[in-house]
């Protein structure tokens, strides 16, 4: 199992709001979920959307929407992204 420092100031990207973008900080998991996550796009430093709660939960990534389980999402630590300083919405023009 990978384990990273939990970063000060995070949340579990299940607890994430929707429609509120984030960073993701952290990923605490085996390395064959890890590595999972990361071809879907969620690795540590990548801006994050979450669409919808639930499980599975969907993300928007890069413009694109994925599902990903409640499970797997509350392994992983997410810094909100401050208002007027997010880089997605920003790009995005929303």
């Amino acid at each position: 199992m990978t384990t990273i420092d939990q970063p000060a100031g995070t949340v579990r990207l299940d607890e994430l709001p929707p429609r509120v973008c984030a960073v993701v900080r952290s990923v605490e998991m085996d390395d064959e979920d890890t590595h999972r996550l990361k071809t879907l796009g969620v690795c540590v430093g990548r801006r994050v959307e979450l669409v919808r709660a639930g499980n599975p939960l969907i993300l928007k990534i890069f413009g694109s929407r994925l599902g990903v389980s409640a499970e797997l999402a509350a392994r992983v630590r997410v810094e909100v992204c401050q208002p007027g300083h997010c880089a997605l919405r920003d790009h995005e023009g929303a």
